[in-house]
């Protein structure tokens, strides 16, 4: 009939087919026409909808539909299995009706589900389209079982929120394989957000500029390749010393390297990782040992002097404008203390990587700067409450840029003391699953985390420092658990392919709504 409403005849067409799934319980078009009303908000809040579209006037039901249609275009030809990842708003609901319109069906899935489960459902409905918030989308894209999971009928993905990092998007893109589209959530408080928060992060960037004058990229390139070989090449010359992995013993686990070794237990962690990161630079081999786990093989027996002659082109390359000599030798020192170490006879000694001594001008006028923008906003009647977890324990950054404020309208503190803050400012020192949650939970709605972090492995911190949060790709980490927590932005100073940013040490720049 010309005068029935369009979303009508779609509803009446599916007939007793699935129009709305939801728990598990499917609702046919019919059905919504009659009024059956699923459980949940989502569900319940489309059935209102129909039922209330139902009853328009054809005119009045006409002009209603130009929007469905619009979505209808954007959702393409059947077949549209169409999960919706969000709460009961207008949008979502939208959504589902222009669904229902292109004949498809509708799957509403919870927003606060495990991302795992998620996944699993994805995979079990053969959904065509999702559509999600975008914070939610990245969370989803990154998480480590994606591939557990057969997503092949996936085509569309409509995210919506602020506009997106191009590095965000290409990683959802390439995982999941489904075309991305945009929607923009106008005039909403968090995109306002976003936009200070780039702006501020922009301002940052040029305020910085001048201590990256006369670093270049060749010359970080060469001294971290320098670098990394001269720790690896320590390391093992330490565990050789101690009798282990020289060539031509057999391969062998690391349970039994650990003991021919005579690593105290403190200590076998540490040395786990030494031989991971000396498997994966080549320095030794390593086969699937089954059960035991990996077996690793030694190399040709290093000479002392051998070992001495990799520092040098590194503090060469180090010592011609990147930092002082002192720097490098606290690593080289450390280097001489291990066959000390793995006995217990020395304790630990741990430090910052040494590259955070050529970054540390950079960034830290890259922190003032930012919570100077911060304070200088702040319009609220309490005072910005600003929290610094300074590992150094000196004067910083961040007390400094707050004194140079004409009009004192934040309180620094440097312990928790039980309340939320406005401002967190921290300094990465272990995994980044573990430290980010408990970060983002020290702040109040809309706070920012400054958070200085590795963003390429540092593997000196396995002679000076602590490595437990040493991975080969930290930036990723760090990103994932930072988004995982609930931070719909992260950005990311300094830029991609900048000289300082090769010394491997970042701010990573965060908000939550």
């Amino acid at each position: 009939m010309a005068s029935t409403p369009a979303l009508v005849s779609a509803l009446r067409e599916l007939g007793d087919r699935p129009a709305v799934v939801a728990d598990g319980r499917a609702i046919s078009g019919i059905g919504l026409l009659l009024g059956v009303s699923p459980p949940g908000g989502l569900p319940r809040a489309l059935a209102e909808r129909v039922a209330e579209h139902a009853a328009l006037p054809p005119s009045t039901a006409r002009a209603a539909e130009e929007r469905l249609r619009h979505w209808a275009g954007v959702l393409g030809p059947p077949p549209i299995r169409h999960t919706v990842l969000h709460p009961a708003t207008d949008l979502a609901v939208e959504l589902a009706l222009a669904t229902l319109l292109a004949g498809g069906t509708v799957h509403c899935a919870d927003p606060d589900q495990q991302p795992e489960d998620q996944l699993a459902a994805l995979a079990a409905n053969g959904t065509t389209h999702l559509s999600l918030p975008s914070a939610l989308l990245w969370r989803l894209s990154r998480q480590p079982g994606l591939t557990d999971h057969d997503l092949g009928a996936l085509r569309l993905v409509l995210h919506v929120g602020p506009e997106p990092r191009q590095d965000d998007v290409y990683a959802a893109v390439d995982a999941l394989g489904a075309v991305l589209a945009h929607v923009r959530a106008p005039h909403s408080q968090a995109e306002a957000a976003d936009r200070r928060l780039r702006t501020d992060t922009a301002a940052a960037t040029a305020a910085a500029w001048k201590h990256s004058i006369g670093v270049t990229a060749e010359q970080v390139s060469a001294f971290g390749t320098h670098l990394d070989r001269a720790v690896l090449t320590a390391l093992l010359h330490t565990l050789q010393q101690a009798g282990i992995l020289t060539e031509p013993a057999p391969a062998r686990s690391e349970a039994e390297l650990l003991a021919g070794a005579l690593v105290t237990p403190a200590q076998r962690p540490r040395v786990g990782r030494w031989l991971d990161a000396l498997a994966r630079h080549g320095l030794i081999t390593h086969q699937d040992g089954g059960a035991q786990g990996p077996l690793y093989q030694g190399a040709p027996e290093l000479s002392s002097a051998e070992v001495r002659e990799t520092w040098r082109p590194a503090t060469d390359t180090w010592t011609d404008g990147l930092g002082t000599t002192a720097v490098l030798d606290r690593v080289r020192r450390g280097a001489l203390r291990l066959p000390r170490l793995l006995t217990g006879e020395e304790a630990p000694r741990p430090a910052a990587p040494v590259r955070w001594a050529a970054a540390r001008g950079y960034l830290g006028a890259a922190l003032g700067a930012l919570v100077r923008a911060t304070a200088e906003a702040h319009a609220g009647p309490q005072p910005l409450r600003v929290l610094e977890l300074d590992r150094d324990g000196v004067e910083t950054a961040v007390a400094r840029a707050l004194a140079a404020r004409p009009r004192q309208n934040a309180d620094h503190h440097l312990t928790p003391d039980g309340g939320r803050y406005d401002v967190v400012v921290a300094t990465a020192g272990g995994r980044p699953e573990e430290e980010v949650p408990a970060l983002v939970d020290l702040l109040a709605p809309g706070g920012r985390l400054l958070l200085l972090a590795p963003v390429t492995e540092q593997l000196d911190l396995l002679i000076t420092g602590d490595p437990r949060g040493l991975t080969a790709h930290p930036a990723d980490h760090w990103r994932a658990a930072l988004t995982a927590a609930g931070c719909p932005t992260v950005l990311t100073l300094p830029e991609d392919g900048h000289p300082i940013g090769l010394l491997g040490q970042g701010l990573f720049v965060a908000r939550v709504d």
